[in-house]
């Protein structure tokens, strides 16, 4: 068994210089049979593995992991000419360099199409919006996620919001103030319109959070072609 922690401080064996990395941030433990398992050590600002905050997690070779603000790609390498080889406690484990770039970049053979935000959020995405991300780094990912977490709604917000103490207010939560000026001058179509509103409230958000999605995914191309 082997560990390796990772932090800011220099007594780790991977050190991050980056000022908001903890002075020993996570650490990894490599087992006899091979598995990884990576722990966050109560650090300030985080440890993710693919998107997802993380206390402790079992990492796989490609994992992306974030430390605070810098992503860590783990391989795992085999001495072997065998691809079908067992993992042993003699495989060389091998940990990103020390002092790791804040900004993170793919070497051209890592570039193949991969996901790093968590499926609960992908899966929701429109299939064009999976197909760009797929093609873009994980920093960018990241930033698409933080963009889009910023700017998509909430369905239980919006039917909170339909409640008459809040003037139901659902249709200019999601922006559609001439649909809520004239649910507004109708009354809700006497009532009619907001029990129909009951059904259509969650779709309604939905597919604003994906219109969201694609205009993030498009600015964020946008600038990255600039």
């Amino acid at each position: 068994m082997k560990t390796y922690t990772i932090g800011r401080n220099t007594s780790n064996q991977i050190i991050l210089d980056d000022k908001m990395v903890s002075r020993q941030h996570a650490q990894i433990t490599v087992f006899d049979n091979g598995q990884m398992i990576i722990k966050d050590l109560g650090s300030s600002n985080g440890t993710y593995v693919n998107g997802n905050r993380i206390n402790e997690f079992q990492l796989k070779p490609g994992d992306i992991v974030k430390c605070a603000n810098v992503f860590l790609n783990w391989q795992q390498h085999i001495n072997s000419s065998n691809h079908n080889a067992t993992y042993n406690a003699s495989d060389e484990i091998n940990p990103p360099t020390r002092n790791v770039s804040q900004n993170y970049k793919e070497e051209p053979h890592q570039k193949e199409q991969r996901l790093y935000i968590s499926s609960s959020v992908s899966d929701n995405l429109p299939a064009m919006v999976r197909n760009e991300l797929s093609t873009l780094s994980a920093q960018k990912q990241e930033e698409f996620f933080e963009e889009y977490k910023r700017k998509k709604k909430s369905v239980a917000l919006a039917y909170i919001l339909m409640l008459p103490i809040f003037f139901v207010l659902h249709y200019g939560y999601l922006r559609k103030w001439g649909l809520q000026f004239l649910f507004w001058f109708t009354a809700g179509g006497f009532g009619v319109w907001w029990l129909i509103d009951l059904f259509r409230t969650y779709g309604l958000v939905q597919d604003y959070n994906k219109d969201v999605a694609v205009d993030v995914i498009r600015n964020l191309k946008a600038i990255s072609h600039s």
